[in-house]
Protein backbone atom coordinates (compact mmCIF):
# COMPACT_ATOMS: atom_id res chain seq x y z
CA UNK A 1 0.00 0.00 0.00
CA UNK A 2 1.32 3.40 -0.67
CA UNK A 3 0.80 6.49 1.32
CA UNK A 4 0.89 10.20 1.00
CA UNK A 5 2.36 11.89 4.22
CA UNK A 6 2.21 15.64 3.90
CA UNK A 7 3.88 18.04 6.27
CA UNK A 8 3.04 21.72 7.20
CA UNK A 9 4.16 23.82 9.68
CA UNK A 10 5.58 27.33 10.78
CA UNK A 11 9.28 28.36 10.12
CA UNK A 12 11.79 26.66 12.26
CA UNK A 13 8.90 24.03 13.08
CA UNK A 14 10.89 20.82 12.65
CA UNK A 15 9.68 19.85 9.01
CA UNK A 16 12.75 19.20 7.90
CA UNK A 17 13.94 17.55 10.97
CA UNK A 18 11.21 15.13 10.85
CA UNK A 19 10.93 14.71 7.28
CA UNK A 20 14.42 13.13 7.58
CA UNK A 21 13.52 10.78 10.21
CA UNK A 22 11.19 9.72 8.39
CA UNK A 23 13.56 9.20 4.73
CA UNK A 24 15.34 7.09 7.66
CA UNK A 25 12.34 4.95 8.75
CA UNK A 26 10.91 4.60 5.67
CA UNK A 27 12.16 2.28 2.70
CA UNK A 28 11.53 3.46 -1.08
CA UNK A 29 9.89 7.00 0.09
CA UNK A 30 10.25 10.17 -1.89
CA UNK A 31 10.23 13.99 -0.58
CA UNK A 32 9.25 16.55 -2.74
CA UNK A 33 9.43 19.57 -1.24
CA UNK A 34 7.62 22.96 -1.73
CA UNK A 35 10.27 25.16 -1.92
CA UNK A 36 11.06 23.14 -5.19
CA UNK A 37 7.63 24.70 -6.62
CA UNK A 38 8.65 28.85 -5.90
CA UNK A 39 10.40 31.24 -8.86
CA UNK A 40 14.19 31.85 -8.11
CA UNK A 41 14.67 34.83 -5.30
CA UNK A 42 15.04 37.36 -7.47
CA UNK A 43 12.21 36.79 -9.51
CA UNK A 44 10.00 37.14 -6.48
CA UNK A 45 8.28 40.73 -6.70
CA UNK A 46 8.28 43.32 -3.76
CA UNK A 47 5.85 44.76 -1.94
CA UNK A 48 4.98 48.12 -0.67
CA UNK A 49 6.33 47.22 2.68
CA UNK A 50 10.07 46.28 1.30
CA UNK A 51 9.28 42.38 1.91
CA UNK A 52 9.35 40.28 -0.89
CA UNK A 53 5.59 38.31 -1.84
CA UNK A 54 6.19 34.63 -1.08
CA UNK A 55 3.14 33.88 -0.46
CA UNK A 56 1.53 35.54 -3.76
CA UNK A 57 0.37 33.57 -6.87
CA UNK A 58 3.25 34.97 -9.00
CA UNK A 59 5.84 33.63 -6.62
CA UNK A 60 5.12 29.90 -7.63
CA UNK A 61 6.28 27.82 -10.89
CA UNK A 62 3.32 25.54 -11.83
CA UNK A 63 5.27 24.34 -14.87
CA UNK A 64 8.05 22.31 -13.65
CA UNK A 65 11.22 22.59 -15.89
Amino acid sequence: MKYIIGIGGVTNGGKTTLTNRLVKALPNCCVVHQDDFFKPQDQIEVGEDGFKQWDGKSSVRYRMQ
